[in-house]
């Protein structure tokens, strides 16, 4: 089976999940170094992701390829990360992580649509956390490309949430991750292979891209969570949004307004508590 046993809490092994995204918030380092469109960003991440990865094939039962759901599930993360990327390329690396991770509020809003039960405070939460995205767009003043395409990455990333949450019944993490990129990859190469010239010169960071917040990342979090408590896990995992938003001003100059960081506070305080009270599945 592909499927690893659970190991007892580890505080200092569950430290890789908090390195994992920390990585992974390093993407738009990567991103607004190579002169591409998202679409061949995405491929150039999803092929070398991959191949990175290849030696993890042997815990791989290639069954899973024939799932529809899988299937399903590697088309809507290339749907995610391509308009993130895109979102990355045109506003501010922590507005764009914010509106990503905005995805378990909009599958705690789809539970209330198909009227299940929520706890009131998830309910409260929600009501923060859409308070906190419109203090957070507000400086706008108006919907531009950037803001659209990161709004879809959230919704994207949500409905990614929704169908895993069934494909997990059958599949691990590491199956799943697998079939994703492999098939994310054979979808966008028919769209990719003209821009292959770009490998030449920007070799190194496309290496880069596959490597630091995409493989590492997937391997350091497939070993922590191992040892965190699953209550944990995702909570540890929205250093990613923070730890873009430092890179953003590290490495590009950008800073939130007052009013934004309230309404990333708000955000990320949201988050939280729909992780806690288990909505997002």
């Amino acid at each position: 089976k592909a499927y690893i046993p659970n190991q007892p809490f580890n505080s200092m092994r569950c430290l890789t999940v908090a390195v994992s995204a920390l990585l992974m918030g390093s993407l738009a380092i990567f991103v607004r170094n190579i002169d591409a469109n998202p679409v061949v960003l995405t491929f150039f991440r999803m092929t070398f992701g991959f191949l990175y990865l290849i030696p993890l094939a042997k815990f791989v039962r290639f069954e899973v390829f024939k799932n529809l759901k899988v299937i399903s599930l590697a088309f809507i993360s290339l749907l995610t990360i391509t308009f993130y990327i895109t979102s990355i390329q045109l506003i501010e690396v922590a507005i764009a992580a914010l509106l990503l991770y905005m995805a378990p509020v909009y599958v705690m809003m789809f539970v209330i649509l198909k009227g299940y039960e929520v706890p009131k405070f998830s309910i409260y939460s929600l009501i923060l956390a859409l308070i906190g995205l419109f203090l957070l767009l507000s400086p706008y003043g108006k919907l531009n490309f950037g803001l659209m395409f990161g709004i879809l990455s959230g919704f994207c990333y949500a409905l990614y949430f929704i169908i895993t949450k069934d494909v997990r019944r059958f599949a691990s993490s590491i199956e799943i991750t697998f079939v994703t990129l492999s098939i994310s990859s054979l979808i966008l190469s028919p769209l990719s292979i003209t821009d292959l010239n770009l490998l030449e010169s920007n070799i190194l960071w496309i290496l880069g891209l596959g490597l630091i917040p995409t493989a590492i990342p997937f391997i350091l979090m497939n070993y922590g969570i191992k040892f965190c408590r699953r209550e944990v896990t995702p909570i540890i995992a929205l250093i990613e949004p923070v730890s873009a938003g430092i890179f953003g001003y590290v490495f590009f100059g950008e800073m939130l307004t007052f009013k934004q960081l309230i309404g990333a506070i708000l955000i990320i305080s949201s988050v939280i508590v729909v992780v806690r009270s288990g909505v997002e599945g």
